[in-house]
């Protein structure tokens, strides 16, 4: 691309080489002479021969705009869109569709694709290489199902939705009764996600027992998460890697769990709530409150108490 050409689409003020032509966008400690690059901090140095950021840069071309961060969201948004029309869009003949299956043919699905009696896929949709759906589920339009990703019965998936690779989405919970040593709980329910999700890799989501799992319009989970059965996790809500939400557990609207953090089953998070990395809950937390620790406090306690302790050290 020209240097001209991104300042129109995030629309910001050119100077320099107007038609500096764009080898690479990198970060800054990468870029070279060919590249362009963001900087956050205009008094980062780099190399790259072209720059955007809040201010001129000397020495460089550039673009000038109010936030390189949201003229970075703009212009990756805007190549993977253009790469995303690149793919061909095909039914693989290697793929296996059983009868009874709706694929529209503006659909692509990959090679080994498995897809079962009674799914649905909307328009738009691409479905992965080796990827399994399993009867009775119905996934929405313009929504990205990655290689290798396995999504079992009584699944329904919104628009617009991107689940990575390697996931799985539907299995049986971790629910038993001790009966002669252990028998499981047959679970009859399935799982429920809403419009705008987002789904990291290796990430497991457990069908209910009875009822629906569900997760929230616009709520991204990160890689290596695992969410039991039952549980219902609002809208906008953020979940980070390593995090595991135990059963039955409601989670409100716009609520941010860091890394790591573990959470009890059969309680309440409230809406607006933000748990800090690492954190154990194990009781209900009000909302619009920052909590850390475990078992986790409010924050500001935990800081209080902190303090104290290591006042004398």
């Amino acid at each position: 691309m020209k240097l001209f050409e991104v300042a129109r689409y995030v629309h910001g003020l050119l100077y320099g080489k107007k038609s500096f032509n764009i080898a690479n966008i990198q970060p800054p400690d990468d870029a070279n002479k060919d590249d362009l690059t963001f900087l956050f901090d205009p008094l980062t140095e780099t190399n790259a021969g072209a720059v955007i950021a809040n201010k001129k840069i000397k020495g460089k071309n550039g673009i000038v705009v109010e936030d390189p961060k949201e003229a970075m969201f703009i212009l990756l948004e805007r190549l993977s869109t253009i790469s995303n029309k690149r793919r061909k869009k095909e039914i693989s003949s290697m793929a296996i569709i059983e009868d009874n299956v709706v694929v529209p043919k503006s659909c692509i699905i990959e090679p080994f694709v498995i897809i079962k009696s009674g799914a649905k896929i909307g328009n738009e949709t691409y479905i992965g290489a080796n990827c399994v759906i399993d009867r009775d589920t119905s996934i929405g339009k313009n929504c990205e199902i990655h290689p290798h990703t396995v999504i079992y019965k009584n699944t329904k998936i919104g628009n617009f939705v991107s689940i990575h690779s390697n996931t799985v989405i539907g299995k049986e919970g971790f629910g038993y009764i001790k009966k002669r040593g252990y028998k499981r709980f047959k679970h009859i329910g399935g799982v429920v996600i809403g419009d705008f999700v987002e789904i990291g890799s290796n990430v497991t989501i457990d069908r209910g027992t009875i009822g629906h799992t569900i997760i929230g319009r616009g709520t991204k989970i990160d890689n290596l998460v695992h969410i039991a059965h039952n549980v219902k996790i609002g809208t906008n809500c953020i979940i980070m890697g390593q995090v595991g939400i135990a059963g039955s557990t409601k989670i409100g609207d716009n609520v941010v769990l860091c890394g790591q953090v573990g959470v009890k089953d059969h309680i309440t998070i409230g809406n607006g709530v933000t748990v800090y990395a690492k954190s154990g809950v194990f009781t209900p937390l009000k909302s619009n409150e920052v909590y850390s620790g475990t078992p986790a406090r409010q924050h500001r306690a935990v800081l209080k108490a902190l303090a104290r302790l290591y006042k004398n050290l």
